[in-house]
């Protein structure tokens, strides 16, 4: 069961969810909360791109993702290509709560999609790990602080 806006900001106000930075008047939409961008993304080294012709699970180039900043222009996503982004709200939720996460409408409709949408597990912290890819035919410019979801907070029974 979703948790209501009243019992949110409850939730909020007594700490037991944490979210940092948090500007409920920003950023409560009704029973959810808006999320943004970090200026912290990863990628693949431009310089194997070249040598990768297949992503396998026990291919060690999965271990070879590296943390690179937008810069306050932005980063363009080009059509087709994915980008790993942190959410810039670090979040703490008890056991008993779970986060369903969904991007905004106004994202999806530049054809930027969350892979990643769906259930966080009760007890999560940290910041939100964000796979969005560009579905559209053109480039999209990415900044940092935009927002890219909202969360809603369930109950655990």
């Amino acid at each position: 069961m979703l948790i209501s806006s009243r019992v949110l900001k409850d939730l909020i106000k007594k700490e037991e969810i944490q979210i940092d930075p948090f500007d409920p008047d920003f950023q409560m939409k009704g029973n959810s909360v808006d999320i943004r961008t970090s200026d912290r993304y990863f990628s693949y080294p431009e310089y194997l791109e070249p040598e990768i012709t297949m992503l396998d699970p026990k291919n060690p180039y999965l271990n070879l993702l590296e943390r690179d900043y937008i810069s306050p222009e932005g980063i363009v996503l080009e059509p087709n290509r994915f980008l790993i982004v942190e959410s810039l709200e670090y979040i703490k939720i008890p056991d008993n709560i779970s986060i369903f996460l969904e991007s905004k409408l106004r994202i999806s409709q530049m054809g930027i999609g969350i892979i990643n949408t769906g259930w966080i597990d009760g007890g999560f912290e940290g910041n939100i790990i964000l796979t969005i890819k560009n579905f559209n035919n053109i480039p999209v410019r990415i900044y940092p602080e935009m927002f890219i979801a909202h969360i809603f907070f369930s109950q655990i029974k």
